[in-house]
């Protein structure tokens, strides 16, 4: 059997790239100034190698970001805080809040803070809400967005195809499941606690991993021939950076695979910024 291929994200995230930044530049003719994201910003090296590539994206698709440094002791009002100024700016257009949070911090609750016109992670409760019920107005976690992103532009349909979600985060896991079923997908929702988990998993066409542990998933996880999207974002002991799978090891069984970096990562990003712009251009539509 040959080598699994390769699902790059670079192309699916430049073709949306170039979407957003005409976008982006109709915006700032309008009101004289560029769409503005802020950032509460974690100290974690996944977080900052993430906002690495949101600070790229910014400039190619001509948006500005603002970045506030999370306190790693800070508690939930002190965050909520932070989010309550956001909200009152005019001048943001969008609010994202990184992971890891402080001990004893969750996103859920955070996110309840966060002004629905402006949650271009769609954490809020009215956002969850829309993507549930299956709404186009919703705008879609960025992350989960992507992996359909990525089947969509390599043209892999789950209609009836068997999904496993190995993961239940709110801006991944649960999405993601509630994205595939609307797809036709059979689905199952694995986690950390699902017991023969490397069985069920192996039952999947398309596995979809956003477990948050290194290296986790290996062949012993992969039905021959299957598509595996891998979303996880770690630091290895060595300082590189790479998913929740195995990739040398899943590399002769699987069908296709997206890399680490460089397979969902640029797509989450292109999907934020084109939520930033839906969601500024939808606020200026309220006002007027």
């Amino acid at each position: 059997m040959a080598d699994a291929s390769t699902l790059l994200g670079r192309p699916v995230a430049k073709a949306i790239n170039e979407a957003t930044s005409e976008i982006s530049i109709e915006f700032a003719s309008k009101h004289d100034r560029p769409p503005r994201l802020a950032v509460l910003a974690s100290p974690d090296p996944s977080g900052q190698s993430y906002l690495k590539t949101i600070r790229i994206t910014a400039k190619k698709v001509s948006a500005e970001v603002v970045e506030i440094p999370v306190n790693p002791k800070s508690d939930l009002m002190a965050i909520q805080r932070e989010v309550f100024k956001l909200n009152d700016d005019p001048l943001i257009d969008g609010i994202l809040v990184q992971e890891p949070l402080p001990d004893g911090v969750k996103l859920e609750e955070v996110g309840r803070a966060i002004d629905q016109t402006r949650d271009v992670d769609g954490i809020t409760p009215y956002q969850s809400g829309l993507l549930f019920r299956g709404s186009n107005k919703a705008l879609l976690p960025p992350t989960a967005r992507a992996i359909f992103e990525i089947l969509d532009f390599s043209r892999i349909g789950l209609k009836g195809k068997e999904v496993v979600v190995l993961g239940r985060s709110l801006v991944v896991g649960k999405p993601a499941g509630i994205l595939a079923l609307g797809r036709h997908a059979t689905l199952t929702w694995c986690h950390s606690r699902t017991q023969s988990l490397a069985a069920i998993c192996k039952r999947a066409e398309v596995l979809i991993v956003a477990i948050g542990r290194a290296r986790m998933v290996n062949e012993k996880f992969i039905r021959p021939s299957a598509t595996v999207i891998d979303v996880g974002i770690n630091v290895d002991d060595k300082g590189k950076l790479c998913g929740d799978v195995d990739t040398e090891s899943i590399i002769s069984t699987a069908g296709a695979y997206t890399p680490v970096p460089g397979g969902v990562g640029p797509v989450t990003t292109a999907c934020l910024f084109d939520n930033l712009l839906k969601a500024a251009n939808y606020r200026f539509e309220l006002k007027s």
